[in-house]
């Protein structure tokens, strides 16, 4: 199995024991509904179909999961854009932000997804102190 397999394994089998967790189910049920629903006993026997089918029982029993958590690059376009409407930037083009991001990390990147943690971490802070001056102005340059 490759790693990307057996991670999306592993995240598929962590999102059905919290939906089974956050739906309250004794370890009797979920093991009867799991059986009932997949033909197995343990979620480990499962294979991607299958875990996708009862991930889909989960979410029709009324467990959401709880949305992805805002990554780097995510904040970074956050903030630009939050500076683009303060009126901090006179570019608010991907460009302008790129070419932002490649001065301030000291490396270019073809997309925010490929910049390492501490890069990105040093722009957002760049990012939060802008935004920062932009609001408590009204503009910045």
């Amino acid at each position: 199995m490759s790693k990307l397999a057996r991670d999306n394994r592993n995240a598929d089998l962590a999102r059905i024991h919290i939906g089974v967790a956050a739906l309250q189910w004794s370890d009797d049920d979920y093991h009867a509904i799991l059986h009932a629903k997949t033909g197995v006993t343990s979620a480990s026997k499962l294979d991607a179909a299958g875990r996708k089918t009862f991930l889909a029982h989960l979410a029709a029993c009324g467990w959401k999961p709880a949305k992805k958590p805002f990554s780097q690059a995510d904040k970074i376009n956050w903030y630009w854009q939050q500076l683009v409407k303060a009126g901090g930037v006179k570019d608010g083009s991907k460009a302008a932000m790129m070419a932002f991001v490649g001065r301030t990390a000291g490396m270019g990147v073809a997309d925010l997804k490929f910049l390492p943690t501490k890069q990105a971490s040093t722009v957002i802070e760049a990012l939060k102190a802008w935004h920062k001056r932009a609001t408590a102005k009204g503009t910045a340059s």
